[in-house]
């Protein structure tokens, strides 16, 4: 025999007894309407100020955790996974390699080239004592990017820096943002802070931060940037009407369509385990409640005097088997437990058409007082699966839509468009990749801003002479550019 699980919310709940389900409710009323918390834009931008010991931290998002949420809400979505790691591969090409700018009358461009001393410094991250090479720590730096529109770097210089010819910077390391919050030592004035009110940056677990878990680093100081051992600089995309933290408008823009796409497959999962079997709804008068309420405030009474007389004391059965055992004293969760006993024994009538041939189900009817019958009244609850289904289904198109557009990513390069169709067009795939590709100035120099910063303090020279480090990204060419015997289809392997 299964075991029967009966859930109550207030004067309402289900039955579940295998794949038997059903609902009831005691007495007849109509569902009290819940009030929806108010969300306004001017409340969302607002950032409390928090205390903690000595520092003032600037909270990231209301709750503070909005980089978590933003992690949880995009990993846990069915199409954005792919889509961000589209957008950090077209960025990242084929990896980091140094350039220097060309000008050509109007035309700009890149000389892509090699220096042995940048590139042994660049390889020799690891073997300085850093967590990652500079190929990961830029990669790192991609994805924070794409996830919140900002990037923490820690700056570790080396111990003997000020010896005449050992670089100042050994690397650098990217740190996440949900680790990461500005904070200061001074008071802040909540409704009126700027950037520079924070020169601290505290890094710890936020979910269950405490004071002592939290180790303090300075902020990156450009007019002095030897002033510390270890520090962490903060490049972002700047939001309009944001001060200090960027935040991913992405995200902020289609935030519930997120929810709601990532929530479609639990609606259908539960509706396919639940709903099948939830045919039947069951409304319990009071009138029955209360008669039962009173009959066992009698029991209970009666129990008294017999303990007193020392006598066995009475219990209610139902069926064979299952008894309830009632006290002397009366308490609602003793009516509880008999309206779960009558639920149940109601479950096990049903549960199985050929086990019940020739049983009846009885329950008393009583009369109110304007002279009217109350009786347990059992209404079958109309199923449209068709409907629920393709409801859900067509907001969950919607949804990808959404998505896509706020991204920004044609359908013929991110191979996802409404009902499944794309676009066979090599002339539209190319020429929206081009486009897609023209437009990574922003993202690629947010991102290598830090190492190119780095370059500047440890090769001051080159730098001036236009050594920068960039991604490689080969320009795609279309077929008909391209000679046959070159084609990819003519140079697969057998």
């Amino acid at each position: 025999m299964s075991e029967i699980a009966i859930k109550h919310f207030g004067d309402v709940g289900y039955v579940k007894d295998g794949t038997q389900t059903f609902t009831f409710q005691l007495g007849e009323r109509t569902q009290p309407e819940f009030s929806k918390p108010v969300s306004s834009p001017e409340y969302e931008s607002f950032l409390p100020v928090l205390r903690s010991g000595n520092y003032r931290i600037l909270s990231y998002g209301q709750n503070n955790l909005e980089p978590n949420e933003v992690k949880e809400m995009i990993s846990r979505n069915r199409l954005l996974p792919e889509l961000i790691e589209k957008q950090i591969r077209m960025l990242y090409g084929q990896g980091p390699t140094l350039f220097i700018v060309k000008t050509s009358g109007r035309e700009v461009s890149r000389e892509f080239c090699q220096d042995p001393e940048i590139m042994e410094w660049l390889e020799s991250w690891k073997e300085s004592g850093l967590q990652d090479n500079y190929k990961t720590y830029l990669n790192k730096c991609i994805r924070a990017f794409y996830f919140d529109e900002g990037i923490f770097t820690r700056w570790r210089f080396n111990k003997s820096r000020r010896v005449n010819g050992s670089l100042p910077v050994a690397g650098l390391e990217h740190l996440s943002s949900t680790r990461c919050r500005f904070a200061s030592k001074f008071e802040v004035d909540p409704y009126n802070y700027e950037d520079r009110d924070f020169q601290l940056i505290l890094f710890g677990d936020w979910q269950f931060a405490a004071p002592i878990n939290f180790k303090v680093y300075p902020r990156f100081d450009f007019t002095n940037p030897f002033a510390f051992g270890s520090c962490i600089n903060y490049a972002k995309n700047p939001s309009q009407g944001e001060e200090v933290y960027a935040f991913n408008k992405f995200y902020r823009g289609i935030k519930e369509w997120i929810k709601g796409s990532n929530l479609t497959p639990r609606y259908i999962n539960d509706y396919l385990e639940n709903a099948f079997s939830a045919r039947l709804h069951v409304i319990i008068p009071y009138t029955w409640v209360e008669s039962k309420r009173q009959m066992l405030q009698d029991l209970c009474e009666k129990n008294a005097e017999l303990e007193e007389a020392g006598k066995k004391l009475l219990t209610v059965k139902f069926g064979e088997e299952e008894v309830l055992e009632i006290g002397t004293d009366f308490n609602e969760n003793i009516l509880n437990k008999y309206i779960n006993m009558e639920l149940a024994r109601f479950s096990r009538f049903l549960s199985g058409a050929g086990k019940n041939q020739g049983k009846i189900y009885s329950s008393y009817s009583y009369m109110t007082a304007d002279g009217k019958q109350d009786r347990w009244t059992i209404e079958e609850v109309p199923q449209k699966y068709k409907e629920y289904i393709e409801g859900l289904t067509s907001y969950d198109k919607r949804a990808d839509e959404v998505m896509l557009s706020a991204k920004g990513i044609d359908s013929s390069i991110s191979n996802i468009s409404k009902d499944g169709v794309i676009s066979k067009s090599g002339a539209d795939a190319y020429y929206n990749y081009m486009i897609y590709l023209s437009n990574l100035a922003i993202p690629e120099e947010v991102v290598t801003s830090d190492i190119n910063y780095a370059i500047k303090l440890n090769f001051p020279e080159k730098y001036r002479q236009g050594f920068r480090i960039g991604f490689y990204r080969p320009v795609v060419h279309r077929q008909q550019e391209i000679s046959p015997a070159d084609r990819p289809t003519n140079n697969q392997q057998p």
